[in-house]
């Protein structure tokens, strides 16, 4: 026989009161507005779920509207370049013979990149230098200079997001670990190269191989600087005509302000058309998330390009906007650094010079061997994200700290070594 209270203990629900089950068991949470909101979505899938899809017609204005700001990008990546070396180009040939001391070939090489802002012009002026007889083992370290040196223009760029917090912060960090990593090879590699000359000896085995350096015909341009070439024109005719010997000044000022409002135009344009298949298009275009196809593609655009800074830069609104995320763009921008070994090996055609082939080989060898090393191994893998994302946090926070990286790394401290060694040598 069973007792109440044995029936209740053993089927406490059919005895419950109605009241304290509803308070037992609270009804789930709702989005009305008596109850607590949803949690809020993160910065980073804000960005990535635009409020409303853009309609087909609206898709293909927004895609004019993106080409057209990739195409300000690059002229005033360009113009940039050439204000840069109108101003300073002179005095950077006179820099790099100064460089007996590797330490200051080092330095020399990040300061004369900063300066003419390109690396690939620091290299096929230095592949003419070594050609006419400066030696390789000095040449050697300014081409691991002017390989952080190069870094300077997506850092630059980025700098265009200062007015928003989150696209600041995120296209910071991926401008940035083209520096970290760039820096890393730099700890590992330049240490190696003053004690036993591994590139040297690596390169010099490369040219007895008969290594066929010539790519690409000697004939070959850009098609970006093709359909730059008529804006440079007219830009530089018009600063010519109207700025008299402030030309170069104001052809290098008014390039800041078109990059500038490129980078806020593109990223404005890319939160509007962030759609599904523009993600994909872009998703695909920087190697599909795989690591191979992504260094293969960045390698590719800067080959043809011709220009590490254009390929680079253009990750940063990427990024920015939320479209793609640093893992994404990593090996796109180490392949970027392996093609842009392509310009010192183009300037060899014209030279005939085995040692100047050797230099080129030597900027080759030398991103090659940082990628499989550093890229290659999971333990050193992650360091340059680290290092980018813990930059960017701090710039976010005290916003002078990116322009004291800038001027710091790649002009104060440079220019501050050099004078001291100036100052002992006399």
């Amino acid at each position: 026989m069973v007792t109440p209270s044995s029936q209740s203990d053993s089927n406490p629900v059919v005895d419950a009161d109605p009241t304290d089950a509803a308070i037992a068991s609270p009804a789930p949470q709702t989005d009305s507005p008596d109850n607590s909101p949803a949690e809020s979505p993160t910065p980073d899938q804000t960005a990535a779920q635009p409020v409303q899809t853009p309609s087909l017609g609206q898709s293909w204005l927004y895609a004019g509207g993106v080409l057209f700001a990739i195409y300000g990008l690059f002229a005033s990546i360009d113009l940039l370049n050439i204000g840069f070396q109108s101003i300073l180009g002179p005095q950077v040939q006179g820099l790099l013979t100064l460089a007996a001391n590797p330490w200051l070939g080092l330095l020399l090489g990040i300061l004369a990149t900063a300066l003419v802002q390109s690396s690939s012009i620091v290299t096929a002026l230095l592949v003419a230098l070594v050609a006419g007889g400066l030696p390789i083992t000095t040449a050697i370290p300014i081409v691991m200079g002017a390989n952080l040196g190069t870094t300077i223009t997506n850092t630059l760029v980025s700098l265009g997001y200062l007015s928003n917090d989150d696209d600041f912060e995120r296209g910071f960090a991926a401008a940035t670990i083209h520096d970290c990593f760039n820096l890393l090879a730099l700890v590992i590699f330049f240490p190696l190269e003053l004690l036993w000359h591994p590139l040297e000896h690596l390169s010099q085995w490369l040219l007895n191989q008969n290594i066929n350096v010539a790519l690409m015909p000697d004939s070959f341009v850009s098609p970006i600087d093709w359909l730059i070439q008529p804006t440079r024109w007219l830009i530089a005719y018009g600063v010519n005509h109207l700025a008299g010997p402030w030309d170069s000044l104001l052809l290098f000022s008014s390039s800041v302000g078109g990059l500038m409002l490129s980078v806020t135009m593109l990223g404005w344009l890319l939160k509007r058309w962030l759609n599904a298949p523009a993600q994909t298009a872009i998703y695909w275009g920087i190697g599909h998330g795989s690591r191979l196809g992504g260094l293969a593609a960045g390698a590719a655009t800067t080959a043809l390009l011709q220009s590490s800074s254009m390929t680079t830069s253009l990750t940063v609104p990427l990024a920015g906007t939320g479209m793609v995320t640093l893992e994404d763009i990593y090996p796109f921008i180490l392949g970027a650094n392996i093609g842009t070994c392509i310009t010192a090996l183009l300037a060899t055609l014209s030279l005939n010079s085995p040692v100047a082939q050797q230099l080129a080989l030597v900027h080759l060898s030398y991103n090659l061997l940082a990628v499989v090393l550093i890229y290659g191994l999971p333990g050193l893998r992650k360091i340059p994200i680290t290092m980018a994302q813990k930059l960017a946090a701090t710039t976010l926070r005290f916003r002078l700290v990116a322009v004291a990286y800038v001027v710091g790394l790649f002009f104060a401290v440079p220019l501050l070594a050099l004078w001291l060694s100036f100052t002992w040598m006399t």
